[in-house]
């Protein structure tokens, strides 16, 4: 069996360049940039969807494709909307049609929405801003599982 890392310019490796540079032959710039902007815009998207909610607070405009948020809750309780926002997170992540991920900013739990996939488009987008929003609401109203 022949080893195809010999068959390679760099002779020691496999050739890790042609993955950037065979999609970029075949498609162009063009595909990319058009496929980037579009994840940026729908970020931009969920971000004006979710800081229309008065259950969340969308810490800031996004610069990239990350949408940072957490729970608002009546009474203002950082802990509780700490609480409440882990608890959407799996909310949202238990019905496995998106996952959110995580973080600590400033000391408090937030959720992110992270739009990265090439296969993601507006309509799965919308669809993961629905369930946020549902579940805020259900948490905000004292609904637990």
């Amino acid at each position: 069996m022949p080893d195809f890392a010999d068959y390679s310019p760099e002779l020691t490796r496999d050739f890790r360049g042609v993955r950037l540079w065979l999609p970029l032959h075949l498609h162009g710039v063009a595909a990319f940039r058009d496929t980037l902007d579009e994840k940026l815009d729908l970020a931009e998207y969920a971000h004006d969807e979710l800081a229309e909610d008065a259950n969340l607070t969308v810490l800031r405009r996004p610069e990239l494709s990350v949408v940072a948020f957490h729970c608002r809750l009546p009474g203002g309780d950082v802990s509780a909307e700490d609480d409440a926002t882990a608890e959407l997170l799996r909310r949202v992540n238990a019905e496995q049609r998106a996952f959110l991920s995580s973080t600590r900013v400033a000391g408090r739990h937030v959720a992110r929405i992270v739009v990265l996939n090439h296969r993601t488009d507006h309509t799965r987008v919308a669809e993961t801003v629905a369930t946020v929003r549902r579940h805020a609401a259900d948490l905000a109203s004292g609904s637990r599982p």
